[in-house]
């Protein structure tokens, strides 16, 4: 049973869930926070920005991501495909793995239907906290905690 609770309760390590928008700083601005089962992957989901297909990158939440040539890519269809196969407007959700001195390594794209809401996820484990500035880093991204946030916890 999920409850409401506070950021102060949130710890470095706990993998969450994050739901909301990235601003042109690269931060990542929440409103609803949920603290979900430890898992060793990482997810960022969100409208595609940008594809070079010459230097296998896409660009997601204002971030250039590499995309290697091992990485599955599933359309709506759930057939495999290529960068080609995306375009820019999709909303896509990444999976891979994450680690700070590596950053996310991308094992996996799918294509979702989007509902036009264009709400941004991220879901992976708190790296730090900042207390003080009401901040969290999780996938590599700095989310930002404000008085709308709703953090839900179990």
């Amino acid at each position: 049973m999920e409850q409401i609770i506070g950021f102060n309760d949130l710890k470095v390590g706990q993998r969450v869930k994050v739901k909301g928008k990235s601003n042109e700083a690269g931060s990542f601005v929440a409103l609803e926070i949920s603290v979900k089962a430890p898992a060793d992957h990482a997810e960022i989901e969100g409208l595609l920005q940008g594809i070079d297909q010459q230097k296998n990158t896409l660009r997601i939440m204002n971030r250039e991501i590499t995309v290697p040539s091992t990485v599955t890519i599933k359309t709506l269809q759930l057939n495999n495909s290529g960068l080609s196969g995306l375009k820019i407007g999709d909303m896509v959700k990444l999976k891979g793995k994450y680690s700070a001195a590596g950053g996310f390594a991308l094992e996996q794209i799918k294509v979702k239907e989007t509902f036009g809401f264009n709400v941004e996820e991220l879901q992976g484990a708190i790296n730090q906290a900042d207390r003080e500035m009401k901040t969290l880093d999780v996938v590599g991204f700095t989310v930002l905690v404000n008085a709308k946030t709703t953090i839900e916890g179990f």
